[in-house]
């Protein structure tokens, strides 16, 4: 199909990251015409803590087992059994309980998007920059920069952080005290690294940001370190030599690091938080993934709840065809749907991210639990 012919879709879904793959690997059996449009051509990099956890698997096993095998069988990941805290150069080790790996946002991502294109006949359009949105009665124009426009009876945001979609249609303006400002490096022949083992590093100046530390394949780690944007406006820190005085400054780390090679430049990104709910639907939309806010704001993880947003978008994209509803009260169920299955998650993690912040001894607290058995069992199903 020409790039530049207007085409008419049933759903077109903006932006091909996790959330969106997952939409687009959904709605596979749904007899529908799907368009996913990216600005960029892929495989392409995504500044990220490469961490994937057991809810994105968990959703891939849903939509189908055969793309859970896929990734099984993907060779350029690293399998999590471990994670390593670090506090005042005491160490306590966590073993995970379930399946997760590292694994590079351009190779996940591009696995994602391999897999639409494989299984799906969703039209792929990717260099499509979204300019503006339109929703009318009949359907939603979506307006592309230097090409023809593209009108659907539903609209997926699931265009990231710095969302388009969801800035024009729930007129969403960034709130620092829901934020994170992040940078990531790509390291080399970093020592005493295992492949199975994610590291954090705190430090009662940043409570409660931790810095990471994620292994990958060949000898490759993502090291990364994010703080509250309100925090980093109120006591005007530049997060970049935060990240290098953090290395520098933690005996641990800065031994680590003495033979090492940063073989990326370090990059900023933010992080919409969940730890506040937003608007996530209207008149014949529905936002996903990042665009969504669903950021676990105590772990900064986003990936598993980007898929579990862009599975959820798919089955209320079904209902509403089924009705022939494409209403905001009819489009509520997909909002209900989300928060059902992450919000008392996100609700308890922002409470626990506040009182950390609040009340740096609590950190200690933790360690010190970590040494009775019983309590770092059950603190583990937390982590």
């Amino acid at each position: 199909m020409s790039a530049e012919k207007q085409e008419k879709y049933d759903v077109v879904i903006a932006g091909a990251g996790p959330a969106g793959c997952a939409c687009a690997l959904a709605l596979k059996d749904a007899g529908l015409k799907v368009a996913m449009l990216d600005k960029e051509d892929f495989p392409r990099d995504k500044v990220c803590g490469d961490a994937i956890p057991g809810r994105a698997i968990k959703v891939l096993k849903n939509i189908s087992p055969v793309f859970a095998k896929a990734f099984s069988d993907f060779p350029k990941k690293c399998g999590t059994r471990k994670t390593q805290l670090n506090f005042k150069g005491k160490q306590s080790e966590f073993t995970w309980v379930v399946e997760a790996y590292t694994c590079a946002r351009m190779q996940f991502d591009n696995f994602l998007f391999d897999l639409v294109k494989k299984h799906t006949n969703t039209h792929i359009l990717t260099r499509h920059n979204i300019a503006g949105v339109d929703v009318q009665e009949e359907d939603v124009t979506i307006q592309i920069k230097n090409k023809p426009s593209i009108t659907a009876d539903i609209l997926v945001g699931a265009d990231g952080a710095h969302s388009i979609t969801a800035k024009q249609l729930t007129a969403r303006m960034l709130d620092r005290a829901h934020h994170v400002g992040s940078v990531r490096a790509y390291y080399k022949n970093v020592t005493g690294l295992q492949d199975d083992t994610t590291e954090l590093y705190f430090d009662k100046r940043y409570l409660p940001s931790y810095l990471w530390v994620f292994p990958l394949p060949n000898n490759v780690c993502n090291v990364g370190f994010g703080m509250l944007s309100s925090e980093i406006a109120k006591r005007k820190i530049n997060i970049k030599n935060t990240f290098y005085d953090f290395i520098k400054e933690t005996p641990l780390l800065a031994e680590k690091f003495k033979g090492a090679e940063q073989i990326s430049a370090l990059e900023g990104f933010g992080l919409p938080l969940g730890s506040k709910r937003v608007p996530m639907s209207g008149d014949r939309f529905l936002l996903a993934g990042d665009a969504a806010s669903l950021i676990d704001p105590f772990s900064g993880d986003g990936i598993g709840n980007a898929m579990t947003s862009g599975q959820a978008a798919a089955l209320q994209i079904i209902k509403c065809f089924e009705a022939h509803n494409f209403t905001a009260a009819f489009m509520q169920q997909y909002d209900a749907e989300v928060h059902r299955k992450l919000g008392k998650e996100l609700k308890t993690h922002a409470i626990a991210q506040s009182a950390l912040s609040k009340m740096p001894v609590l950190l200690d607290i933790l360690f010190a639990a970590t040494r009775n058995k019983v309590l770092k069992k059950r603190l583990q199903k937390y982590l």
